[in-house]
């Protein structure tokens, strides 16, 4: 016999959103020490102290968490005294620090609750770590044993609106990966309860960003936290999260991912370019690549109107370049996912097809 435990987060969202962290948070102790980017703890430092100015809850610490998501910062943090003291950990910042407090959370056996001070990754809500070396260069992906995500997530979407948009901009390209990537990689598979639920649930990574993404981000820009601002932060953040926590490793993605991760071996991506920015563009090649002209027509439209990569050229690439990224996006185990065997030959026409596209629309 088997069995399977999916563990959920819950959040709070709001301009205000801090207001609600002594309500979840005084029951797991009185010791709370901040973990985070050091932009992104002087972002939230007065917020958060504000909310506990009256609460049982004191702040022990803030502490930077070592500017790279990896073992060996976690380890350095897990022997820090004040960390050994905490009864709990505030993750606070992007992707890389609450994925850092993750593994330091599980190891050092604390509670733990995420505070995003930026909507670029789905961090926050999943229970998935992206662990890098101490040099910068990937690692892995990993996971804690238990499945558990961050207990509590507090949206502040004053705090996040205050951020630089391109934080915003970069998030809502890579989130919208998620959903056709998914549903490409389950086509044809028996699903289980918690696949099949993560792939309905997928759609929503998509359609609010056409329909609020432009108002978000002019509103961002103006430090503005719109209602477009929440919906887009529970876009990128909830949803997506949810999505991951919910489906499997073999279906999470597929052709977009795998083209970014081939493009990285040029310089220029690796120092121009943003990760979410060029999965965007790796959506149009997938859904050039399996005919979905319907949806590649919508996105192309909303991809203008944010100024999210359409060509090769946005993304500073030419096509003489395109053979080592290829060559490597071919390696990579995320392309194993397509429901079909994905071929040099057949990537090459999708980009040749996806340039000739660009050219009619103009």
């Amino acid at each position: 016999m088997s069995f399977y435990s999916q563990m959920l987060p819950s959040y709070t969202v709001g301009d205000d959103a801090y207001k609600n962290v002594p309500a979840i948070c005084e029951p797991y102790g009185t010791k709370a020490v901040v973990i985070g980017g050091k932009r992104a703890i002087e972002a939230a430092k007065d917020y958060l102290l504000a909310a506990l100015k009256d609460s049982k809850i004191e702040i022990i610490d803030f502490i930077w968490y070592g500017g790279e998501a990896s073992f060996e910062n976690g380890d350095v943090l897990i022997a820090n005294p004040k960390v050994q003291e905490a009864d709990m950990v505030f993750a606070v910042g992007g992707g890389k620090a609450i994925d850092c407090c993750k593994y330091v959370t599980y190891v050092a056996k604390k509670p733990l609750f995420s505070f995003p001070t930026i909507a670029g990754t789905c961090a926050p809500v999943s229970s998935v770590a992206v662990i890098y070396y101490p040099t910068g260069v990937i690692r892995d992906t990993w996971q804690r044993a238990d499945g558990m995500p961050p207990i509590h997530v507090f949206i502040n979407t004053t705090v996040i609106a205050e951020a630089p948009e391109v934080y915003l901009w970069t998030g809502m390209a890579d989130t919208m990966a998620k959903h056709f990537e998914t549903t490409l990689a389950s086509r044809g598979k028996a699903l289980t309860h918690g696949d099949a639920f993560g792939v309905a649930m997928g759609v929503q990574c998509y359609k609010p960003l056409v329909q609020y993404g432009a108002k978000a981000l002019e509103d961002c820009r103006n430090n503005t936290p719109s209602f477009e601002v929440e919906q887009i932060c529970l876009c990128i953040l909830v949803t997506t999260g949810m999505v991951s926590n919910f489906i499997d490793f073999s279906i999470n993605s597929s052709i977009a991912h795998s083209l970014f991760y081939g493009m990285t071996v040029l310089p220029q991506i690796e120092e121009k370019h943003l990760h979410g920015e060029v999965v965007s563009y790796g959506v149009l090649v997938l859904l050039m690549y399996d005919g979905q002209m319907d949806k590649l027509e919508e996105l192309y439209d909303f991809y203008k109107t944010v100024k999210l990569p359409t060509k090769l050229a946005d993304i500073e690439v030419t096509y003489d370049e395109l053979g080592p990224a290829i060559e490597t996006t071919l390696t990579v185990r995320d392309i194993k996912n397509a429901p079909y065997e994905v071929t040099a030959e057949k990537l090459y026409q999708a980009i040749t097809d996806l340039e000739e596209y660009n050219r009619k629309r103009g």
